[in-house]
């Protein structure tokens, strides 16, 4: 009770605009006399080559954002730290203590600043700030903005919905919600866990981390999750239980082998997770496991509640493995791999068979 009522008060005293710093970051709160400094690096058409709101860079549209960043009580003018140049803007919004939350948007920098470690900087500059009165930072992007999408995600954001937003008298457009809790962020666990060297697996595994693309692991997983339903959802029933050649298997062990394969990759990701250093890692005959699944006296219905409950136990307990975990090596059985190798792994070997079954089957 005592802490309940203590965060709440602590909540109370969160100030939207205070002036913050890091080595390469600067934010005062935004003046409206600021108008001419933060249009000058708005005025770029470039800039806003993948925002929902394409048009900002002209002076009357900017006007409108402008007026709703002023109104807004949580607009920041950001500065280079080192040169002390205006280089974007941000804002905190929809602060909701019930949910405990804060949003941070309306983001962004000039295009001399993109890859140079600003944006994240500026980023961990106030989610870091924002976890002093909240337990919950709020990101709304574009759905159109790939660019922040991935930027969301390395440092953490996870999607958690969609929402169609007005921006201050702007049409309304279609965001990502993305989430980033303050126990993650202080633990460091990987809600977006990064892509394995190559000195994390075996050579054997390479084919499978070569299906997959991208930084943004649970943005792949879910979407890895979803289409492989929808695949199998669309193959014909008669194809089902068909296999293209003697001793082959048939669509259903096919789909039975995914499942049982994803039980034996989460588990060897949970040995290094908890940093095991003295479980040997052992393969498994797959070819054994399916003569010994029976997948053709099982419906495709139960197949597909399996596949779906084995998959979100695979993506909580990634959820909760740290930076640190992810790269702990454990004692394969030819060579050591880490929890995030088989992370893309997973995903890849589902990919591997979607291809297989796509050039032999149908």
């Amino acid at each position: 009770m005592f802490y309940a009522i203590f965060d709440k008060i602590l909540a109370m005293h969160f100030d939207l605009q205070p002036t913050l710093e890091n080595d390469l970051i600067k934010m005062q709160p935004l003046k409206p006399t600021d108008f001419e400094t933060l249009y000058a690096v708005a005025n770029d058409p470039l800039l806003w080559e993948q925002h929902p709101n394409k048009d900002r860079y002209k002076r009357e549209v900017f006007e409108t954002f402008f007026k709703g960043a002023i109104e807004s009580g949580g607009a920041f003018l950001v500065f280079d730290n080192k040169t002390n140049q205006a280089i974007g803007t941000s804002r905190f919004y929809g602060f909701d203590t019930n949910a405990s939350s804060v949003v941070i948007g309306y983001t962004f920098i000039a295009r001399d600043y993109w890859g140079k470690g600003y944006n994240k900087a500026l980023k961990a500059l106030m989610i870091n700030y924002a976890f002093q009165f909240v337990d919950n930072v709020i990101f709304h992007v574009g759905a159109v903005n790939v660019r922040s999408q991935k930027a969301v995600g390395n440092i953490g954001g996870k999607k958690i919905g969609e929402v169609e937003m007005q921006y201050y008298g702007e049409p309304t457009k279609l965001n990502f919600i993305y989430k980033i809790n303050k126990l993650n962020w202080q633990q460091g666990k990987t809600t977006n866990m990064q892509r394995p060297n190559t000195n994390e697996y075996g050579p054997f595994f390479q084919g499978y981390i070569n299906q997959t693309t991208g930084n943004n692991f649970f943005e792949l997983f879910k979407q890895n999750t979803t289409d492989t339903i929808q695949f199998f959802t669309n193959i014909p029933a008669e194809k089902l239980n068909y296999a293209y050649a003697e001793n082959k298997w048939t669509i259903k062990e096919v789909l039975l082998h995914l499942i049982d394969a994803e039980r034996v990759f989460t588990y060897r990701a949970f040995v290094g997770a908890r940093c095991d250093n003295e479980q040997q890692l052992q393969s498994f005959d797959e070819n054994n496991y399916v003569k010994n699944s029976h997948a053709h006296l099982r419906s495709l219905e139960s197949l597909f509640e399996e596949f779906k409950t084995v998959r979100r136990a695979s993506e909580i307990l990634f959820e909760n493995i740290t930076t640190n975990q992810s790269k702990f090596m454990a004692k394969g059985a030819t060579h050591p791999i880490t929890p995030r190798a088989l992370g893309y792994i997973m995903i890849g070997h589902i990919e591997h068979h979607i291809k297989v079954i796509k050039e032999r089957y149908l």
